[in-house]
C-alpha cells in the first residue's frame, strides 16, 4: 500500500504539477490591461476567428472560431471586464443574439444585471422599438423588457460585431426609449470601412462611442483554407438566411 501510494504522490509532482504550470506560463503571455485595438491579446483572438463566404458576403466573420477556443474566449470577457470594471455603468444589455453570448459572463464578472434586446415578438411584456434595417438583408426591430431600466441608467450595450451601425442605433433608441442612457456601445469585431460613427451621427446618437478590440486588418483567417473547418471547399455551399 505505501509502495502504491508513493508511486501516485510521484505522478502527480511531475506529470500533474508541470502540466498546471504550463497552462499558468500560457496565460501569462497575455496582459489584458493592455486592450488597446489590435494589439496582443486582439492578435490571439483574431487568429482563431475565421471568415466564411456568408449571406452573399465575401469575409462573414465566425466568433464561434474564438468560442471554441478556452484560451481565447476568457481573454476576450477579460479585457472587457478590464476596460470597464472602473467606469459608472449600472447595466449590461446585449443584442440579439451573438450579444446573448457575450454579455453575461461580461455582466457577472462586473456585478451587473444583464438585459436582453430580442428581436420583436420574442420576448413577453415588453417594449418595442423602430424599424431598422439589417446588414444583411430585410428589416428587423428590437424589444426590451418592460421596466428593466429605470430612467436615467446607465448602460453598457454589447454586441459581437457592428458593420453598418444599424442594429446598434435600434438598440440605443430602444434604450432610450426605456429611460436609460447608453455609456459605450462595445463589440468585439468593427468593420471600419463601413464607418458606422456616420450611421450614429445620422441618427442622433454622434455623442455614443464605439469601442471594438479588433477590426478586419487583423481578421485573415480564410476558414476556407483550413481543412479542419472545411474538407473539401467544392462542397461549401451559403445556405445563410436573413433572420
Amino acid at each position: 500500500v505505501v509502495v502504491v501510494v508513493a508511486v501516485v504522490v510521484v505522478a502527480f509532482l511531475f506529470v500533474i504539477r508541470p502540466t498546471t504550470k504550463i497552462t499558468e506560463n500560457m496565460a501569462s503571455k497575455y496582459d489584458v490591461k493592455d486592450y488597446a485595438p489590435n494589439g496582443p491579446v486582439a492578435q490571439r483572438i483574431a487568429s482563431v476567428t475565421p471568415y466564411f463566404p456568408f449571406k452573399g458576403i465575401e469575409r462573414f466573420y465566425d466568433i464561434g472560431g474564438f468560442l471554441k477556443d478556452p484560451e481565447a474566449f476568457q481573454l476576450c470577457v477579460d479585457v472587457f471586464v478590464e476596460r470597464y470594471k472602473a467606469m459608472d455603468i449600472d447595466i449590461i444589455a446585449g443584442i440579439d443574439a451573438r450579444g446573448f453570448v457575450l454579455g453575461p459572463p461580461i455582466a457577472l464578472a462586473l456585478k451587473k444585471p444583464f438585459i436582453m434586446l430580442r428581436k420583436k415578438g420574442k420576448m413577453p411584456n415588453s417594449i418595442s422599438g423602430s424599424t431598422y434595417s439589417k446588414e444583411y438583408a430585410g428589416n428587423d426591430s428590437l424589444c426590451i423588457p418592460r421596466n428593466s431600466v429605470q430612467k436615467g441608467q446607465k448602460v453598457l450595450l454589447i454586441d459581437d460585431l457592428v458593420a453598418t451601425g444599424g442594429t446598434l442605433t435600434a438598440g440605443i433608441e430602444l434604450i432610450k426609449i426605456a429611460g436609460g442612457e447608453v455609456v459605450e456601445c462595445a463589440c468585439v469585431v468593427e468593420i471600419k470601412f463601413l464607418n458606422a460613427k456616420q450611421k450614429f451621427e445620422e441618427k442622433g446618437f454622434g455623442e455614443v462611442p464605439i469601442w471594438a478590440l479588433i477590426d478586419e486588418s487583423i481578421l485573415t483567417y480564410d476558414g476556407m483554407k483550413d481543412k479542419n473547418l472545411v474538407p473539401d471547399p467544392s462542397q461549401y455551399k451559403d445556405d445563410g438566411e436573413a433572420h
